[in-house]
């Protein structure tokens, strides 16, 4: 009898194991179908939803997908939100994309008990890891606007080398004297102040751009910080703390103007 019971132990450890990550389900308001790609995989299903499971926790960037009938009655894909959405361990976290108002609504819930009431859900992804949907692949099809979207890039490892001029202490008492700013033009001014004779590090600029609320706030600190930073070279992984591709694609251009 205890051997049967360690067996049912371990049964039911290994199924809460094997929901110990985080999972994404998206959907469309509207119940059109959708495909959806997640940090620069594709997932190669068509549907009215897409659950992406197995993800580690933690943030990442998506874009959905939907079929489009181009003028010459060709259906093709074309990306119509870009994203970035947290996940937490344990919880499935459902976008719901609104196309009409360009808005989303995001709810969690427990996995175990999203796995109970959706029995057919992948527990490896499905991902098709090989490339991004090709939103038009006849180049002869030139009466079509597509706007193709190009995965995301690998995030860059922050140099060893890279160290700015501010002490710990120093940021530690940057960050409290920003955050009694009620506004991100006051806090944009003392940051100006206080670090236009410093260094500062890209995950420096990260750090300080969490402490605005707007992302145009985020983006136009991080430029006015660039000529300051001590490893350019890293600039663009900044991409990962701003959340609508318009901001991502500025900072982009940015950086492309200046060389990097």
């Amino acid at each position: 009898m205890k051997s049967i019971a360690l067996i049912f132990v371990l049964l039911a450890s290994g199924i809460t194991a094997g929901y110990a990550q985080s999972m994404l389900k998206v959907r469309l308001a509207d119940n059109n179908k959708l495909n959806v790609e997640v940090d620069g995989r594709y997932f190669n299903k068509t549907g009215t939803s897409v659950t992406v499971g197995e993800l580690p926790p933690g943030r990442h960037k998506f874009t959905i997908y939907t079929l489009q009938q181009g003028r010459r009655g060709k259906t093709r894909q074309e990306a119509i939100y870009s994203g970035r959405i947290t996940t937490h361990r344990g919880y499935v976290t459902m976008v719901t994309f609104d196309p009409a108002s360009q808005s989303t609504d995001v709810q969690e819930q427990d996995i175990n008990s999203f796995a109970q009431n959706n029995p057919a859900i992948p527990r490896d992804g499905g991902y098709d890891n090989t490339m991004s949907p090709q939103v038009n692949n006849n180049n002869n099809d030139q009466g079509d606007d597509n706007k193709y979207i190009e995965p995301s890039s690998p995030v860059a490892s922050p140099s060893p080398d890279a160290v700015g001029t501010l002490t710990e202490a120093q940021k530690n008492d940057l960050k409290t004297k920003t955050g009694a700013k009620k506004t991100d033009t006051e806090k944009m001014n003392l940051l100006k102040e206080s670090l236009k004779d410093e260094k500062v590090t890209t995950a420096e600029v990260g750090m300080m751009m969490d402490w605005f609320s707007f992302e145009s706030s985020k983006v136009d600190f991080a430029k006015w910080a660039y000529p300051n930073t001590v490893d350019k070279e890293n600039f663009g992984t900044l991409d990962t703390k701003l959340t609508y591709k318009n901001y991502e694609d500025e900072l982009a251009k940015f950086l492309k103007e200046n060389g990097n």
